[in-house]
């Protein structure tokens, strides 16, 4: 009996004879039909039953049974052919397969028992999932499943998969199921719960502005948005003012209502599932115009200030309220807003900012608001940190011919640190490049030293902090390195009459280091302590008139140039205005004078005589005559020669004669005439003749051309022939031996 596929259990009874003694035990053997051997299956059976096992499916097998006592084995029993095979089949499918519990990396399998178990008890079933990506059928499960359901776990997030499972009893493993549609591993979704604190923020008289937040439940996915629907007080129908796709945001204006009319408000999320449940807006709202003050809200860090490196960007943003929508007015109490100050006017907010701030931006900005309910203002310091600002106030206070003093005051903007020093930089007028004169000057003056006198000069001085050296302050106007000139030199009276006199005077030894432009005569008469200006001029002479007959006066000259003044330089005895004669006086500037020939030359002899005198000219010791070439013009105060294309002809010595009533002078000039000397006087002396050489000798030319010879050039030609040949060009004294020459040759 109870045979399957590999074994089955054998019984039998006991002898009818045992032989005259018990039976100690049984030896069961088996035979396939198809051989003769039997085999062992047993050898000590005590038990009158055997189960036999490791038969092999789908043979036929006979068994025999001997029965031992203490005689030996007595005769077998055989069975009848017995066929090795399961008296029962695999079981069939199982059924009504549902996935639950679905999450991103598990889904819950369940199912019912297959009809049928195949007439043996299901020992368990076999749970397999494949992935939509891939083809390959893969275990859920390492252990047997007795359940009818099975977690399965360890899912890829948003992959999909289908499942199907297998029923196992003694047989075998049956059909699968069939296969379940395709799940994906994601969290379970639902509509989302109703947004949070829904309320109104803002009316007009049009208009209605809600807002709320977040759902505390978002149904497991994204929120898509949100949509806000309306009604009348009064009515049940309720309309959508927003797209159906729903807002992004978490407030909204409904415009467009009926000013005093009620209306209820209520907001619901959307996700992807679906629209979630409204949150009511509770009581009734009407849309009307709201006034207020302007209210800004400063935090407390903007109110201790902004402080910032040069080159940074400031952004003062200044949140505000007010009912209507007040006027926004920026202002910088340091004047006018930089360029680079950008303003942003919102609706609930303002923001001024400056990209790239620098010592200029640094200041304090006032925030005014204004509506028709009131006003507000706020300010914020900038303290900007940066090289300082130019100083102020530079001024040339002193300049001398060779050191000038500047003065200013400290910067307006110190960029934050303290001043350290300052820098100071000199530039002549015709270079482009400033020199350094000082790096470390502590206070708000210096003295420029080892200036160039007479140079025109730009000063430019620059403060430092610890940021580094600032912009520069620059003269405006270049100065010169001058001072007042000296008194003019000694100053002579050239004439008197009974109405006037007349001065000259020598320029001063220094003018001060600018150009002099002009001088100043001061008179005094006699009995008078004041000095009135009597005359100004340009040039080192003058004449002052309308003086009163017979009175004594005091005259002095002062020279000017743009520095001012000089001090006086009186004329050392007074003046008495009288007529009187004045001895004739020349004021010859050289006794000799040189002209090349051919040039023109002009001689002028100034001179002083009361009354006027006449004038004589000679030369080498005979009157001058006068030709158109060459000839002589007087004036009252001078005599001049002209002589045009002078030539070896006007070389000499010349006396000028000037006569009045008062006496006579007399000047003694030259005038060398540049030009190539006469020939050498002769005749040429022989002073040695020999074989081969001669010694020659001459004397120097009459004319010399207004210099010293510099050399003789000689010459040879032989009687025979026209052509002169040179002997020497560089010959310095009036003598020379000429040698090689040729004996009994005629030379000349």
């Amino acid at each position: 009996s109870g045979v399957t596929s590999e074994k089955c259990s054998l019984a039998w009874a006991p002898p009818i004879h045992d032989g005259g003694s018990d039976i100690s035990h049984y030896i069961i053997e088996k035979r396939e039909t198809s051989r003769l051997a039997w085999t062992v299956v047993a050898s000590d059976a005590v038990a009158t039953m055997l189960k036999v096992t490791k038969l092999l499916e789908g043979n036929e097998y006979i068994f025999r049974i001997m029965a031992v006592n203490k005689y030996g084995v007595g005769e077998p029993l055989e069975s009848a052919p017995v066929l090795m095979k399961n008296p029962f089949v695999v079981p069939g499918p199982p059924t009504y397969l549902e996935v639950t519990n679905v999450t991103k990396d598990s889904m819950t399998v369940s199912w019912h028992r297959p009809d049928s178990d195949g007439g043996s008890e299901i020992i368990g079933y076999i749970l397999e999932k494949r992935d939509r990506t891939g083809i390959r059928w893969v275990k859920c499960n390492k252990r047997r499943i007795t359940d009818l359901r099975l977690r399965v776990t360890g899912l890829a997030e948003d992959h999909e998969y289908e499942f199907r499972v297998s029923a196992e009893n003694i047989a075998g493993i049956g059909e699968p199921s069939q296969i379940t549609p395709y799940w994906k591993a994601c969290d379970p979704m639902f509509k989302p719960g109703p947004p949070t604190n829904a309320h109104v923020v803002d009316t007009t008289k049009n208009s209605i502005t809600a807002a709320w937040g977040k759902p505390i439940y978002d149904g497991g996915c994204e929120i898509l948005g949100y949509i806000v629907e309306i009604c009348k007080a009064d009515e049940e129908e309720w309309a959508m003012v927003t797209p159906q796709t729903g807002l992004r945001v978490n407030r909204f204006e409904i415009k467009k209502l009926i000013e005093h009319q009620e209306y209820k408000l209520r907001v619901c999320a959307l996700n992807k599932i679906g629209v979630g449940e409204p949150a009511a807006i509770p009581g009734t709202i009407k849309p009307e115009d709201k006034l207020e003050a302007p209210e800004l809200d400063i935090d407390s860090e903007l109110r201790k200030g902004i402080v910032v490196r040069a080159g940074s960007s400031i952004r003062i943003n200044i949140p505000f309220k007010g009912r209507p929508t007040p006027e926004i007015t920026w202002s910088r109490e340091e004047g006018e807003f930089t360029d680079k100050v950008q303003i942003e006017k919102g609706i609930n907010y303002t923001q001024l900012s400056i990209d790239y701030c620098d010592r200029n931006d640094a200041g304090k900005y006032i925030l005014k608001l204004e509506n028709s309910s009131g006003s507000k203002s706020a300010f914020v310091t900038v303290k900007v940190l940066d090289t300082p600002g130019p100083p102020q106030n530079l001024v040339v206070k002193e300049i001398r011919k060779d050191c000038a003093v500047l003065t200013w005051e400290p910067p307006a903007n110190d960029g934050g640190a303290k001043i350290k020093n300052y820098v100071i930089d000199k530039r002549e007028s015709t270079r482009k490049a400033y020199a350094n004169v000082s790096a470390k000057c502590n206070k708000t003056s210096f003295r420029v030293e080892n200036l160039i006198e007479g140079s025109i000069y730009y000063f430019r001085v620059m403060a430092e902090n610890e940021f580094g050296i600032g912009s520069p302050a620059e003269t405006a106007d270049a100065s010169k390195a001058s001072e007042p000139p000296l008194p003019p030199g000694k100053v002579t009276l050239t004439d008197v009459t009974q109405r006037s006199a007349s001065f000259m005077w020598e320029k001063p030894e220094h003018d001060g280091g600018s150009r002099i432009l002009g001088y100043i005569v001061e008179m005094q008469p006699k009995g008078s302590d004041k000095w009135t200006v009597v005359t100004e001029t340009k040039v080192c002479n003058a004449v002052v008139s309308g003086l009163n007959s017979g009175q004594e006066y005091q005259f002095r000259v002062m020279a000017y140039n743009e520095k001012g003044k000089s001090d006086p330089k009186p004329l050392a005895v007074p003046v008495i205005a009288k007529d009187q004669t004045i001895q004739p006086s020349f004021k010859l500037m050289f006794n000799t004078y040189t002209v090349q020939a051919g040039e023109d030359l002009k001689v002028e002899i100034p001179f002083i005589a009361r009354p006027k005198p006449t004038i004589t000219w000679e030369k080498d010791g005979q009157p001058l005559k006068q030709t158109t070439r060459l000839h002589v013009e007087d004036t009252a105060t001078s005599t001049t020669l002209f002589i045009k294309e002078s030539n070896k002809d006007d070389f000499g010595k010349y006396t000028v004669t000037a006569t009045n009533t008062a006496g006579t002078a007399t000047e003694h000039l030259s005038i060398i005439v540049l030009e190539k000397p006469g020939p050498p006087q002769g005749p040429v002396r022989f002073d040695e003749v020999s074989s081969n050489f001669v010694v020659l000798s001459w004397e120097p030319p009459a004319y010399t051309g207004g210099c010293q010879i510099s050399n003789y050039i000689v010459e040879k030609r032989d009687t025979t022939t026209t052509v002169w040949q040179t002997v020497s060009a560089m010959v310095a004294r009036t003598t020379i031996k000429v040698t090689k020459l040729k004996t009994g040759t005629e030379y000349q």
